[in-house]
C-alpha cells in the first residue's frame, strides 16, 4: 500500500513556526511508517492511504463559512483515500516534538478506523492500526 503524509498548515503566524514543527514531526513519522506500510499487504480494497492533517487556527467567521473542512474520502474505484482530519492548532504548536508526533499518529489511526468502517472486509484495518502502534510503541484509544 502506498502511504502519503502531508498537511494543511496555517501559515498566518510565522512566529509560531508551525510549518517547521509540522515538517520535523511529519518527516519522523513518514520515515518510520512508510517502509512498514509499503511492505505489507492490508488487502486489495485500499491501495493508497493519503493522510493530510489540518492544523489551522480559524476564526468563528471562517468556521461558519466552511474553511478547511474535514474530509473522510474513500474512493472505491481507485482504491485511494483522502483523509483530512483536524489536529488542534494550539496543542500542536505548544507541544513538544514527542507530543506533536503522537498527535500525527493519532490522526493517522483515527483515519484508519474510519476507513475500516467504509472499506469492505478484505481491508485489514485492525492489523494496519496494530502495525502503526507497534512501530511507535504507542497505544491510541
Amino acid at each position: 500500500m502506498k502511504f502519503l503524509l502531508s498537511g494543511e498548515i496555517d501559515g498566518t503566524k510565522p512566529e509560531d513556526q508551525i510549518d517547521r514543527k509540522f515538517q520535523v514531526a511529519s518527516h519522523y513519522v513518514s520515515e518510520k511508517l512508510t517502509p512498514i506500510i509499503e511492505a505489507e499487504n492490508y488487502g486489495s480494497e485500499v491501495a493508497e492511504l493519503n493522510i493530510i492533517p489540518i492544523i489551522v487556527k480559524l476564526s468563528d467567521e471562517m468556521k461558519a463559512a466552511g474553511w478547511h473542512k474535514e474530509r473522510k474520502l474513500f474512493k472505491r474505484k481507485t482504491h485511494s483515500t483522502d483523509f483530512r482530519l483536524r489536529i488542534d492548532y494550539d496543542e500542536f504548536c505548544n507541544g513538544s516534538d514527542e507530543q506533536r508526533i503522537k498527535l500525527i499518529i493519532g490522526n493517522i489511526i483515527e483515519s484508519v478506523r474510519i476507513l475500516s468502517h467504509r472499506a469492505n472486509k478484505s481491508f485489514d484495518g485492525q492489523r494496519l492500526e496494530s502495525d502503526i502502534q507497534k512501530c511507535f510503541s504507542v497505544s491510541v484509544t
